[in-house]
């Protein structure tokens, strides 16, 4: 199945691919401010669901089955790796959906301000709903939409937030509208909330009248180890509300349960990051760390996130040993597991260091020597060739 969704991919950053998934009635411009919050760093797909934005509508009906495949495809097609899947509203009833039908495709699932499901109650105001956009087009309702996703304070300190919103609204495909509606109004993943196995925030909004504490507090409940966060003053989009607050909850979640130890995405972790890369350059020079980027790909790159923080930032930016000692330690150790790709690496790192780092010749010799007693002969004689050939090139035998 090929995609036929519109969307913006930002892959320049590090860390997963984090895929914005929004409400009903907008596009993906809706996430602005939260991508403004994350910064470049982030890795982001941001995408029109059909008949919103720049995506035509589905053919055939609009089932909230066919809005998942639809997503489905659109990951297949353009991710390439598993991803970290936030929807607001219908779109976090997508990501309810991907999670249960196509858990290879997530390794985490933000679902804000959603349901699994309507009483039947709500499923009547669905019904009357889309009996008038169907009849008079979106005018109708926009005001009532806007009353439901955001609260009166906002809507009196921030007019300006609300007409783009509701100017998203309305240019939205009355028929894409409405055969979204009824795939929002059928929806129901209860049975299936228990087998999901990727990690999953669930974000509610204190002031939501629309979809209310309790139907967040079900989906957390039914998801095993899922956690619930609320923001205390937002209504129904809170991405757009209290983006500042949305953003720290998915950077901690990201960091915490989607990738441990990888912390691109947030603020300690990007300042962890860059003070890793800085360390990783002194040590091991520009010239190595360039190529090393340079080769980053989708498999690669969280990898290259975590040597960066947590080895070159976390360990060899502690205090205590200096990076001349370090040095040392690391060619002793390198030489005892026979590694011998990252010994040759740590050489020329060490004859071509700071005044302050730089190994000498003979202090490497000295290095191998003692090695020789403590982790053999034959590795401390292949790390002797090694070495040489490495000095002879340089014009340093």
């Amino acid at each position: 199945m090929t995609s036929l969704l519109s969307y913006t991919l930002h892959d320049g950053g590090s860390g997963p691919l984090l895929v914005l998934s929004h409400a009903l009635g907008m596009d993906r411009e809706a996430w602005a401010p939260v991508r403004a919050q994350l910064g470049p760093q982030a890795r982001i797909l941001a995408f029109d669901h059909p008949g919103h934005g720049g995506s035509p509508p589905l053919q055939g009906p609009a089932t909230m089955d066919a809005l998942v495949e639809a997503a489905a495809a659109l990951l297949r097609e353009v991710a390439h790796e598993p991803v970290v899947w936030v929807g607001l509203s219908m779109g976090a009833m997508v990501g309810m959906g991907l999670a249960i039908r196509h858990p290879s495709l997530l390794r985490g699932l933000v679902v804000a301000h959603s349901a699994a499901h309507y009483p039947d109650a709500a499923r009547a105001l669905w019904d009357a709903r889309i009996a008038t956009v169907r009849r008079e087009g979106i005018g109708p309702i926009a005001d009532a939409v806007m009353g439901r996703y955001f609260h009166a304070d906002f809507r009196a300190a921030r007019p300006e937030a609300v007409a783009q919103a509701r100017s998203t609204l309305l240019a939205t495909s009355p028929a894409g509208y409405a055969a979204c509606c009824e795939a929002v109004r059928d929806v129901d993943w209860r049975e299936g909330l228990p087998a999901i196995a990727c990690p999953v925030l669930v974000i509610a909004g204190a002031r939501d009248e629309g979809t209310p504490l309790g139907l967040s507090q079900a989906i957390a409940q039914a998801v095993p180890g899922a956690e619930l966060a609320v923001l205390p003053q937002a209504s129904h989009i809170g991405a757009v509300e209290q983006p500042e607050a949305f953003a720290r909850l998915l950077r901690a979640f990201v960091r915490d349960r989607c990738a441990p130890g990888l912390a691109e995405a947030g603020e300690d972790g990007a300042d962890g990051y860059a003070r890793g890369l800085q360390q990783r350059r002194r040590v091991l020079g520009d010239a190595w760390v360039d190529r090393s980027l340079a080769g980053r790909t989708a498999f690669n790159t969280e990898f290259q996130a975590l040597i960066t923080r947590h080895a070159w930032n976390d360990i060899w930016g502690r205090p205590a040993l200096g990076d001349r000692t370090r040095r040392f330690m690391v060619l002793s150790m390198m030489l005892g597991l026979r590694a011998w790709d990252e010994f040759a690496l740590h050489v020329r790192a060490a004859l071509d260091g700071q005044d302050d780092s730089r190994l000498t010749p003979d202090e490497i010799k000295e290095v191998i020597l003692m090695a020789a007693i403590y982790c053999g002969v034959p590795a401390a004689n292949h790390a002797m060739g090694i070495a040489g050939g490495i000095l002879k090139e340089r014009g340093q035998a």
